[in-house]
């Protein structure tokens, strides 16, 4: 299995902040919050780890990489989208395509959101990937349908995804997408079909509508902490705990 880690975004909510720097790599307790994902992807048999970037970001993330690979066997790897600008970026959902297509990556595939923050380990969710037919998706009880509003909700029945609904009014369950996805080699080309529909390029969320209704859709539930660092309170907040003090702002 390969793993590719997506940090092709902008952060517009976190500005001025991430205009210098990508989300990704902001401090949380002492490292960067992508340092979190690799080292639960050193729990797993990852043959591939790539890193897919926009071309503001390609510096930083080159600095980043180099000094991770001097202490790695396996080396990360990095693609760059052309994009300098969240203007003329892609779509997060064609970036991903091109990056899958860049890098060459044929095998089967974990895809994880470079702004999570969970602390429940992936193993869970590859056994089922490797148990179950289908892709399979991490999902997590945010346990309010308020905060639920804010994402991709979705419904499982017996361990599959049966409905999803990208930021409802009114959310169904508080069950909701972590951004993190798990495909078999022969389900990669789910993505071109997607895009060769028409469908919208940019919300990983509309792929996943898109697929429930294609194919069957597993979803794990993760126990433990999770967060979307989407904005500068939520950034706050998981410092804060990382660091365990209230900061003064």
């Amino acid at each position: 299995m390969d793993a590719l880690i997506l940090c092709g975004g902008f952060a517009t909510r976190l500005e001025p902040i991430t205009l210098f720097m990508p989300k990704p790599l902001l401090p949380v307790g002492g490292k960067p919050l992508v340092d979190y994902i690799l080292d639960d992807l050193e729990k797993l048999d990852i043959n591939r780890v790539v890193i897919a970037t926009n071309k503001r970001f390609e510096d930083q993330f080159e600095y980043w990489i180099n000094n991770k690979n001097k202490n790695r066997e396996k080396k990360i790897e990095l693609v760059v989208e052309p994009a300098l600008t969240n203007k003329v970026k892609q779509g997060a959902i064609k970036g991903m395509k091109y990056s899958i297509e860049k890098a060459g990556l044929n095998e089967d595939l974990l895809v994880i959101a470079g702004d999570n923050y969970y602390d429940f380990g992936l193993e869970e969710a590859v056994e089922k990937f490797y148990s179950k037919n289908g892709p399979v998706i991490c999902v997590y009880d945010i346990n309010s349908t308020e905060d639920a509003k804010r994402f991709g909700v979705v419904k499982v029945e017996d361990g599959v995804i049966t409905n999803f609904c990208e930021k409802p009014e009114k959310p169904e369950s508080t069950l909701v997408s972590t951004g993190i996805y798990a495909f078999r080699k022969n389900e990669i080309g789910l993505i071109d079909k997607y895009l060769s529909d028409n469908n919208n390029p940019d919300s990983p969320g509309y792929l996943v509508q898109w697929l429930i209704k294609n194919t069957q859709v597993n979803g794990v539930i993760c126990k433990g902490n999770w967060a979307d660092i989407g904005t500068v309170e939520s950034y706050k907040k998981i410092f804060s705990e990382k660091h365990r003090e209230t900061l003064p702002l």
